[in-house]
């Protein structure tokens, strides 16, 4: 067990589930398949693809008629268990320090 890095209340929202990450190192778009929870300064997500801890990443979601758009770097990533992946693929939890 690691040990909690988290120095802000965390939050759920759900209303954010659905969402895209930017890559900018490799030009790829990739799934934001969930929002775990949000903070005022970081973002717990759930994503398709691993990247890398300091990588630089934009995040875009709808919500409603606006869309947000959020910048940060990756603080850590790790493969999900396997009962919240979908199927045959594999999902990635992702800290994101906006």
């Amino acid at each position: 067990m690691s040990v909690e890095q988290r120095k802000d209340e965390r939050f759920a929202a759900r209303e954010l589930s659905k969402g895209e990450l930017y890559h900018p190192n490799s030009g790829q778009y990739l799934r934001v398949k969930s929002v775990r929870d949000v903070s005022i300064d970081g973002i717990g997500l759930m994503v398709d693809a691993f990247l890398e801890q300091g990588e630089k990443i934009r995040l875009g979601f709808k919500y409603g008629r606006s869309h947000i758009q959020m910048y940060g770097r990756v603080i850590w990533c790790s493969p999900a268990p396997s009962e919240l992946s979908e199927g045959d693929s594999t999902l990635f939890m992702l800290g994101v320090s906006l």
